[in-house]
């Protein structure tokens, strides 16, 4: 067994870590049927990291994963000229749009800068695969983005399959597999995807972690290629920050996974 690490020690002893954190995996606002503290926007949200020592968050607005991505798109760059350095803007499209609609969405954000797309296959009711996504993966391949897209044990829509199958497709692209721990059968086929494409990653995002799962990613994939996600403000923040803390791993895999390899994936 391995000794507890000093970034575990802090965790225990409530203090902030003092390392770059960020939180890779947000949304931001209201959520149809569920309690979000204070709405869930952008001041709670920085108050929220402030808390538990989160440096940015790359944030994808609940209704731009729902019913509008203009709007949310809207909200995200708004939030991000409110909190420079510290809210970062994801671009969201809807593939059940036409084409020309969709490259415009994109085209909308180009002056601002794109940092990185966050696709919801699930909520879209649409396969990772499909055509109306082939924009954002052709646009990121070509300018080397990064795209995040939401799996989840049992769907479909964005299997870590389909999403690798597509990393081998764009390779100037990079694809993070989104709640990657959700369950055995995707944190396993993950890691195997993850051996196979230098261009996928994984995603610590989720309201629960398998026991063990972290460690298990660590040994089995590239502790260069896991991020840490929240779901803030959906989820709070700290009990997944707590989870890397007290993972049995290195404090050095910890840094990488809190924050550098984000930073370097997402030119931050």
């Amino acid at each position: 067994a391995m000794s507890p690490s000093a970034l575990t020690y802090k965790c225990l002893a409530g203090e902030l870590t003092g390392e770059l954190v960020i939180d890779a995996h947000c949304h931001m606002g209201p959520w149809y049927n569920f309690w979000v503290r204070e709405g869930g926007w952008a001041p709670a949200m920085v108050r929220s990291m402030d808390v538990c020592g989160i440096t940015v968050s790359i944030v994808a607005p609940h209704v731009a994963i729902g019913p509008d991505e203009r709007i949310g798109n809207d909200q995200a760059y708004a939030a991000a000229r409110e909190f420079p350095g510290r809210i970062v803007p994801f671009v969201t499209i809807n593939p059940n749009r036409p084409r020309q609609v969709i490259e415009a969405e994109i085209a909308r954000w180009e002056a601002e800068g794109i940092v990185g797309f966050k696709l919801h296959p699930s909520l879209h009711g649409y396969r990772a695969s499909g055509e109306g996504y082939r924009p954002v993966y052709e646009y990121a391949s070509a300018r080397g983005l990064t795209v995040l897209s939401h799996c989840w044990d049992g769907d479909p829509h964005g299997a870590p399959s389909v999403i690798a199958a597509l990393a081998g497709e764009y390779p100037g692209a990079s694809f993070v597999i989104g709640h990657a721990a959700s369950g055995w059968s995707v944190l396993e086929t993950s890691c195997v995807e993850a051996r196979r494409h230098e261009n996928v990653y994984l995603d610590l995002t989720g309201s629960g972690m398998l026991y063990g799962g972290l460690e298990y990613m660590v040994t089995h994939a590239d502790p260069e290629r896991i991020t840490f996600g929240s779901d803030n403000p959906f989820i709070d923040p700290r009990p997944p920050l707590a989870r890397v803390l007290m993972a049995r791993i290195s404090d050095d895999y910890k840094r990488l996974i809190l924050g550098l390899n984000a930073k370097r994936l997402y030119n931050l």
